[in-house]
């Protein structure tokens, strides 16, 4: 008599669930790999542009910021002082410094972050406009001899100048780093909760099992009790 094991119904049955788990199988994995490839170049793309943006506005500033420093340490008077040949080099490399500075501040305000911040992009127009102005006006002071006037212009006006262009210069940068920060923490929201979600939809197999042990296991207890209850009844 055969037994119940070698039916070929349900050998065949079983052949075939198999077939259906492996052909399962392989689409989960070619689906989760599919939206691993997809959610890297999202995530990829969506910093490179971030960076692309932020980085060199935020070079262009720090290079404004430096020269702007620079061309204020020239006008110190100590540096102008001295023989007639040594200040007159002296006012020449101020006066080129502040050409530095001009064509700094025009290659920070053009770059395609200002763009959409046309505040900002004003704001260090105008105080770099008004820093140049008196930075100019002093040097022509100087240079035409009248030291103690142009020094009270740099005391009065120049410095005070300098300290709201450096501000306005700061102010925006620190805007573009903390703007960059929050996309940066919102991007990395978004690819945690993506990365839940393909772990979840990779690991349905291993879900699928445990639930198929906790299945058996539940039916054998059940089992185990209802034959043993069988059995006490039994029992004269």
């Amino acid at each position: 008599m055969p037994q119940p094991g070698s039916n070929p119904n349900a050998q065949a049955s079983t052949l075939r669930n198999l077939k259906v788990l492996v052909v399962l199988l392989v689409f989960s994995n070619i689906f989760v790999g599919v939206l691993s490839v997809y959610l890297l170049r999202a995530v990829d793309q969506r910093y490179s542009e971030l960076v692309g943006q932020a980085v060199p506005a935020l070079n262009d500033l720090r290079q404004l910021m430096s020269d702007t420093v620079t061309v204020m340490r020239s006008t110190n008077p100590n540096n102008l002082s001295g023989a007639n040949g040594d200040a007159v080099a002296a006012l020449l490399g101020s006066r080129q410094r502040l050409a530095q500075m001009k064509k700094s501040r025009e290659e920070a305000i053009q770059d395609p972050y200002f763009a959409e911040k046309h505040e900002a992009a004003m704001a260090i127009s105008q105080t770099g406009l008004e820093f140049d102005g008196i930075c100019a006006e002093y040097l022509d002071i100087y240079t035409s001899g009248r030291r103690a006037e142009a020094v009270r212009l740099r005391d009065e006006k120049l410095l005070s100048t300098f300290d709201r262009h450096i501000a306005t210069i700061g102010a925006a940068a620190d805007a573009i780093e903390f703007t960059s920060l929050a996309t940066s923490k919102d991007y990395s929201g978004r690819t945690n909760s993506l990365s839940t979600i393909v772990l979840g939809v990779a690991s349905w197999p291993v879900i699928l099992l445990f639930g198929l042990l906790l299945l058996t296991a539940v039916f054998v207890i059940a089992m185990m009790i209802a034959f043993r209850g069988k059995d006490l009844s039994d029992m004269p």
